[in-house]
């Protein structure tokens, strides 16, 4: 790895990282061009990653010496968009932020009933000025070693159909493509109102949850 290999350190993130983390993913949300897309917040995260139920698990890459210190042979500089429209600063820019964490890999598990545990990659982030140096593929195999530790059948995560870089990745380290699923969503509004629908009258639910 460009840089030296043990100047980036991949661990599993913890609760004081949690700052950090929600930058990265605010860049991650820049990096897509959907700058105002964060709703989450570190007290979410917090919950959600590190109290007493885990709902996610994250990865992140992060720097033994100083950004000074690091070196990148061979490397183009990094365009990095600082702005948006109307010189409007990012809000990235606004965050607290350590310029020591490079990169992060957020994950969880899913269940499968054909096949059982399966792991999904949600996000897979390298921070631009440290790309085109293997961090990203170094990131999905620790997932993967991950996946095989815990006996999941399967990895899995989505890509924009866009992204031709990312895919050729994909498809390099073994990844397949399934064009005939798509993608399903429903966001909170329609959540609460479809929720909020009388079921049939024929019908009786005893469930709450859990």
């Amino acid at each position: 790895m460009a840089g030296g290999p043990d100047k980036i350190n991949i661990r599993f993130a913890e609760k004081e990282d949690v700052p950090s983390l929600l930058w990265m993913i605010q860049l991650f949300q820049e990096d897509k061009n959907e700058p105002h897309a964060l709703k989450i917040r570190e007290k979410e995260l917090l919950r959600d990653g590190f109290g007493e139920e885990k709902i996610f698990y994250c990865l992140v890459a992060e720097l033994t010496c100083s950004p000074e210190q690091f070196t990148r042979a061979n490397l183009p500089a990094a365009n990095v968009n600082t702005s948006l429209a109307g010189d409007e600063a990012l809000p990235s820019q606004k965050m607290q932020r350590d310029e020591k964490f490079v990169g992060y890999a957020l994950y969880f598990y899913n269940y499968s009933a054909c096949e059982g545990r399966t792991l999904f990659m949600e996000d897979l982030f390298v921070r631009v000025e440290y790309r085109n140096m293997g961090l990203g593929t170094a990131l999905m195999r620790e997932c993967a070693k991950v996946a095989m530790a815990k006996d999941c059948s399967r990895m899995q995560w989505e890509v924009h159909d866009c992204n031709a870089k990312a895919m050729r990745l994909y498809e390099r380290v073994g990844g397949k493509y399934f064009k005939e699923w798509l993608s399903i969503r429903m966001d909170k509004a329609n959540l609460a109102r479809f929720a909020a629908e009388q079921a049939d009258t024929t019908m009786s639910c005893s469930t709450k949850s859990r």
